[in-house]
């Protein structure tokens, strides 16, 4: 008499566990090492000036800004931003596809921003956008948050503006420099596992 082959079936259903038990450990790993971040305020002016560029759509144009400030928490710093600037619906303005750069001595902090203004009819208007702060570099490495931008825009000519009182206030969350380095080290300890399994 033959000997009787075992089933595959309870084979192939430990290979499938095994191979689902790796990207579930390493994502527990991943999880249980993540140090919660902690949040801070940040708050500042600044100032500067703009050019208006044109667009196929009447009334809509490209604004370029260019200006410096001073945080609260960070001092000073240079500040860049382009964005979609509608003035179709007079008085209303309507601002959109903003993108910010707050350069620092020791880091940036960049994001992207939309909002909307009031002209008075008179050359003068006062805007607010929403600052959505994406990411950063040096000091603000893997920083995000969100902050509420105001000011005052007055118009210097037929394509140019000049910002005024402008001011920011919200929060920036801050990675604890051991929930990054944990993080780095669960991932690679996770690769080199997969790794090893499926050289083996």
């Amino acid at each position: 008499m033959e000997p009787s082959v075992p089933p595959l079936l309870p084979v192939f259903h430990v290979t499938n566990s095994r191979a689902l038990a790796v990207p579930l450990l390493l994502l527990a790993v991943m999880v249980c090492l993540i140090v919660p971040a902690h949040a801070g305020s940040i708050e500042g002016m600044f100032d500067g000036a703009a050019t208006l560029t044109p667009t196929s759509t009447p009334m809509v144009y490209i604004q370029n800004f260019t200006g410096d400030g001073t945080d609260n928490n960070f001092g000073t710093f240079d500040v860049t931003s382009q964005s979609t600037v509608d003035f179709s619906s007079p008085p209303n303005i309507v601002i959109t596809n903003g993108m910010l750069n707050q350069v620092f001595t020791d880091g940036t902090l960049f994001g992207t921003g939309s909002g909307s203004g009031l002209g008075n009819g008179h050359g003068m208007a006062t805007f607010t956008i929403d600052f959505v702060i994406t990411g950063g570099t040096g000091i603000f490495f893997g920083d995000h948050g969100t902050a509420t931008i105001m000011g005052d825009i007055t118009q210097t000519g037929p394509l140019t503006e000049a910002i005024s009182n402008a001011s920011y206030s919200g929060t920036l969350v801050t990675p604890e420099p051991s929930s990054l380095g944990l993080l780095f080290l669960g991932a690679s300890m996770g690769y080199r596992f997969l790794v090893k399994r499926r050289l083996q």
